[in-house]
């Protein structure tokens, strides 16, 4: 491994496999310097990833710093000037960065169309020989792939290479481009075929049960007021969808509320824990029993999985969630409720099969 690396997470899962990646670095090659920057965040004022990744002590980064991405809509004025905004601050941390430690060898992403990422890779490009660039696994589209749409992505395309320049590059899907050299997977031989196309490395769930890690995840449970200690009682954790997919399933919130009722009436100890774009802290109404817990929906899913007893069991749906704790907790049993009779949640019926994720068609049939 390269002896300088840039992360570039953007999300909860990229920012898990930076933090796993670089411990592994820092004890396999204690040389190694590496910096995080927490790219394209909403919240950068109090953030509790970027908060936990600063308080961290042992933390395998050099630096850590956070750019924001709160202009989401459009390629209007005012991304266009966050964006350049963010441009101006990179140059800055690049060169504090080479000062410190030559630049970068491998800059590390979750997705290369990341307008930073590539920024980055074009910037140390001019300066120097181009650095390798990584591709983090990302979840459910490193293996499903991305719709592509030739005439929309060609368009857009374009007009990001008239805005940004012609340095930009739209990838048919994610960590498909030029800039991405290696593919760190978490089951490379199952990935789309442009990601098996680059030279590609296995994630093993060793990585993520190094002592460091581990304490990362526990510190972030902490700051969102997760006991670890009642964690490990929970048998059952009921993952709730995205509102809009509720909202595909006929009387969804009567069938898990029944469903949770029923497992409580047989003496299960039921965590529940909703999509961070559900409104209200139980929405449902299904913390009515002392022996059902409400986990903070705003806690990415992957940083509580250390936390569960061996053997629990997870109920979800289409998504990266179940893969996640597949991949990260391979004892655990996870089940994914898809509707066969919803064409989007039908095709990705052989993907979890193929994963080891149980698939059911009904909520009665848990």
């Amino acid at each position: 491994m390269n002896h300088s690396c840039l992360y570039l997470p953007s999300t909860p899962l990229n920012m898990l496999v930076s933090v796993a990646l670089a411990v592994h670095q820092r004890q396999s090659m204690p040389e190694t310097h590496s910096a995080l920057w927490l790219i394209d965040q909403a919240n950068t004022r109090a953030n509790p990833y970027y908060e936990s990744l600063l308080a961290w002590e042992d933390a395998p980064f050099d630096s850590v710093q956070i750019l924001p991405g709160l202009v989401k809509n459009g390629v209007g004025r005012g991304k266009l000037a966050e964006r350049r905004q963010n441009f101006l601050q990179i140059d800055q941390w690049l060169s504090q960065f080479q000062a410190q430690n030559g630049l970068p060898h491998v800059v590390a992403t979750g997705s290369d169309r990341r307008v930073e990422f590539q920024y980055v890779m074009h910037r140390i490009t001019q300066q120097a020989a181009r650095p390798q660039g990584w591709y983090l696994d990302d979840g459910l589209y490193s293996y499903a792939g991305r719709p592509h749409h030739w005439f929309k992505d060609g368009v857009n395309a374009l007009l990001k290479k008239l805005v940004y320049g012609f340095w930009w590059q739209e990838p048919q899907t994610v960590g498909a481009s030029d800039w991405i050299d290696q593919a760190w997977l978490f089951r490379p031989k199952a990935a789309v075929k442009p990601l098996q196309q680059k030279t590609t490395q296995a994630l093993s769930e060793d990585l993520f049960l190094a002592p460091p890690v581990q304490t990362f995840c526990g510190a972030l449970m902490e700051k969102h007021g997760v006991d670890q200690a009642s964690m490990q009682t929970v048998q059952t954790l009921v993952l709730i969808p995205h509102p809009n997919n509720q909202k595909k399933i006929r009387g969804y919130a009567q069938q898990v509320q029944a469903l949770v009722k029923r497992l409580v009436d047989a003496g299960e100890q039921v965590a529940v824990k909703y999509h961070p774009r559900q409104a209200g802290q139980d929405a449902l109404g299904l913390m009515s029993d002392a022996n059902v817990m409400v986990l903070p929906s705003n806690l990415a899913f992957e940083m509580l999985l250390p936390a569960l007893p061996e053997n629990a069991r997870i109920i979800g749906d289409v998504g990266t969630a179940l893969l996640t704790a597949k991949w990260l907790r391979p004892d655990l049993t996870s089940y994914a409720l898809l509707n066969e009779e919803d064409a989007f949640s039908r095709q990705f019926i052989p993907l979890m099969q193929t994963m080891g994720v149980k698939t059911v068609g009904a909520i009665q049939d848990l």
